[in-house]
């Protein structure tokens, strides 16, 4: 394989991992290298391509710390959906834990600290009566939530289904 079908190989790579529609994705062609295919473009601009991508990609990294931690946002959104919390319920939260506007602009230490704050509201809302689970929402959370609590798990007040 030459060095230009590589390159081509690379940006349709980075194309596929920046999720770009047809038409941004010829659009940013157009904008860097002056075509819209890679098919019409010479290495040198292939190259440009490439770069480009991979530098748009590297910020999209960056950026967005949800795409490096995906497992604590599917546990903020599990947890989020017990204690019936839209977003903006858990951004409210985010922000009295660790002071971040969303669960998006934070780390994986503040993320696991916004994890166990929301098991201590759901643990005290289940003591207190106030939150109700049947046997298989009981056993479905403690099975989520037991590397992430330390102590006893709860003890779930169970809903009666008839």
């Amino acid at each position: 394989m030459t060095h230009r079908a590589d390159l081509i190989k690379y940006i349709h790579v980075l194309k596929r991992d920046l999720g770009l529609d047809e038409d941004t994705y010829r659009s940013v062609l157009y904008n860097v290298a002056g075509g819209t295919s890679c098919s019409h473009l010479d290495e040198e601009n292939l190259n440009l391509v490439y770069l480009a991508f991979k530098k748009m990609r590297d910020n999209q990294e960056v950026n967005s710390p949800a795409q490096k931690n995906p497992d604590q946002h599917r546990m903020i959104a599990r947890l989020g959906y017990i204690l019936k919390w839209d977003w903006n319920d858990i951004a409210h939260f985010c922000q009295r834990e660790v002071k971040k506007q969303s669960t998006k602009t934070c780390n994986p230490a503040e993320l696991s600290k916004v994890i166990r704050g929301m098991i201590g509201v759901i643990d005290y809302r289940v003591k207190c009566g106030v939150l109700m689970m049947n046997h298989t929402e009981c056993f479905d959370y403690e099975r989520h939530v037991k590397r992430h609590r330390a102590g006893n798990p709860t003890q779930c007040n169970r809903k009666e289904t008839l």
